[in-house]
C-alpha cells in the first residue's frame, strides 16, 4: 500500500508548526498581560532586563526577525513576507512578556520578582528578615521567608534576591521601612560583607 499520498509536503508542515508557534507566543503575552493588569496598588516598579533594563534574547529576536521581515518586503519575496510576519509578531509577543515578567513590582501586598511565577512572589508578612548588600551600582537584596510544605504541613525557609537601581533605592527603602519597620529592629550591623538585621 503506497502512503505517499497521505505525506503532507515539509513547507506546509513548517507553515503549520510557525502558525502554532506564534499562537502559542500570543497565549504567553495575553497571560503575561492580564498578570500584570491584576497587580493592585503598585508601590514601586523598575526594569531589570540585560540589555539595559530590557530582555536581551527577546530583544535580539526581535530586530532580527523584524529586519527579515523588512528585507522581504523590499525584495518583494511574497513566499517570504507571511512566514517572517510570523516570527515578527511571535518576536513582539516574546519581547513584551518577557519585558513584563523581568520588570520588579513593591505592591501594597509584597514583592513580586516574576509575575508568572508565583514562587517568585512573597507576601510582607511573610518576610522574616532580610539582608542587604551593595553590588555595584545597585543595592542587593536577600529576602528570606517561610512557606508550608504541601506533604506534611512543615515550614520551609526559601530565600528571595532581587538587586535595587540606583535610582530607586531611596524609595525602596521608604517601603521597607513602612511595610517591615514595624516589624524589625533597624538596626544594621555589618556580618560577612553584608547589612545584616537584628
Amino acid at each position: 500500500m503506497n502512503f505517499s499520498g497521505y505525506i503532507p509536503d515539509l513547507h506546509t508542515v513548517f507553515l503549520v508548526i510557525l502558525i502554532l508557534f506564534t499562537l502559542g507566543t500570543s497565549v504567553m503575552t495575553f497571560i503575561t498581560l492580564s498578570n500584570a493588569i491584576r497587580l493592585r496598588n503598585v508601590m514601586l516598579t523598575w526594569k531589570a532586563g540585560r540589555l539595559k533594563g530590557y530582555p536581551l534574547f527577546a530583544s535580539l529576536f526581535l530586530v532580527f526577525s523584524f529586519s527579515l521581515f523588512v528585507l522581504s518586503v523590499y525584495q518583494q519575496r511574497s513566499d517570504h513576507i507571511f512566514v517572517f510576519a510570523c516570527y515578527g509578531w511571535a518576536g513582539i509577543n516574546w519581547f513584551v512578556s518577557s519585558f513584563l515578567m523581568s520588570k520588579r513590582y513593591l505592591t501594597d501586598h509584597g514583592i513580586v520578582k516574576n509575575i508568572n511565577d508565583p514562587s517568585q512572589t512573597v507576601a510582607w508578612h511573610r518576610v522574616v528578615d532580610f539582608v542587604e548588600n551593595r553590588n555595584d551600582d545597585k543595592l542587593h537584596y536577600i529576602f528570606f521567608y517561610t512557606q508550608e510544605n504541601g506533604l506534611n504541613g512543615e515550614k520551609k525557609a526559601i530565600r528571595l534576591e532581587l538587586d535595587v537601581p540606583e535610582g530607586q533605592e531611596a524609595t525602596f527603602k521608604k517601603i521597607l521601612d513602612y511595610k517591615l519597620g514595624r516589624r524589625f529592629n533597624q538596626n544594621y550591623i555589618p556580618a560577612s560583607g553584608f547589612e545584616q538585621l537584628n
